[in-house]
């Protein structure tokens, strides 16, 4: 059981940051509409585990089976890189607010945050729809009666 867990970490952990980004973000738009501000250390660890689970679906992802069979993996897996980046710097920005002493952000500040928040959840859904036409489409990583539907091509040892 096991290896049929490590087998399929990229599908068990992609959910992670799908949901974690677009709650982080609708957590701060809705602390930010009811306050009239965005305190930073609220809602910091929903970024940090999005952040966090964002990362561990790039490391987990099978690349050696999708190369050659589908169209979709260069997009896929460059917007998926892009997301990891942006929400990392998003915290990491948080964090150094912090360190400064700031309490919350300032009016631009919020403002250039918010786009960047949502760029990243816009990204991340991204990444899913080109990870679903890997799988849908192209029936990356998906085996009927313990055969793989579109077997990786090319030396894979």
């Amino acid at each position: 059981m096991l290896n049929e867990i490590v087998d399929h970490l990229h599908p068990i952990l992609v959910h992670f940051p799908i949901v974690l980004i677009t709650i982080a973000v609708l957590h701060d738009l809705i602390v930010s509409i009811r306050r009239g501000s965005l305190p930073l250390k609220q809602g910091l660890w929903i970024w940090v585990g999005a952040a966090l689970s964002a990362w561990l679906s790039v490391a987990t992802g099978p690349e050696e089976d999708a190369r050659a069979n589908t169209a979709f993996l260069e997009t896929h897996s460059t917007l998926a890189d892009i997301t990891a980046w942006v929400v990392s710097i998003m915290v990491v920005v948080r964090l150094l607010l912090l360190l400064r002493g700031k309490q919350s952000f300032a009016k631009l500040t919020l403002v250039i945050y918010f786009v960047v928040a949502i760029v990243s959840c816009g990204l991340v859904l991204g990444t899913g729809y080109y990870g679903g036409k890997m799988v849908y489409e192209d029936g990356i990583g998906v085996k009927v009666n313990d055969v793989m539907v579109n077997p990786p091509k090319g030396n894979h040892d």
